[in-house]
């Protein structure tokens, strides 16, 4: 299976603005339910998670001081866990992001009631969750028991 979602950073005035790096990094490496973050390349890694189940995050500008306006996240394992979706919803919340679960998405999921301004462009006003438990739900994804 091969699954792809963007995660971006908007600013309350539409424009794209930089994620919290420290916000980022701070989840990626406290996360008990992941087995290794594996670099394979700069601001690209994989996540690999102890039930065996592997993710992989293309954060550009993570790792240095250039712009960091999204985060790609690809399943490349059979089938989504209650871990990954935790892991995604705490680097929407931690880094600032909204997440859009395809390119052609008419509707942004945010995580703070507070960024609903910040995507004027789009269609349909943005989607508050508040749990990985709603993020599975919203995006219609039937996970593995977490």
């Amino acid at each position: 299976m091969h699954y792809s979602m963007i995660m971006v950073c908007h600013a309350a005035d539409g424009y794209f603005a930089d994620g919290n790096r420290e916000g980022v990094r701070r989840v990626l490496n406290q996360t008990t339910r992941v087995g290794q973050v594996l670099p394979l390349g700069h601001d690209h890694y994989q996540i690999v998670y102890t039930n065996g189940g592997t993710l992989e995050l293309r954060a550009c500008g993570l790792g240095g001081g250039r712009s960091f306006h999204y985060i790609e996240v690809c399943l490349t394992s059979a089938s989504w866990t209650g871990d990954m979706l935790t892991l995604i919803f705490n680097l929407m919340k931690a880094g600032g992001f909204g997440l859009l679960d395809s390119l052609d998405s008419h509707q942004i999921i945010i995580t703070a009631p507070e960024q609903i301004v910040y995507f004027p462009w789009l269609p349909e006003p943005p989607r508050v969750v508040r749990s990985p438990h709603e993020l599975a739900h919203v995006v219609g994804l039937v996970t593995a028991a977490a």
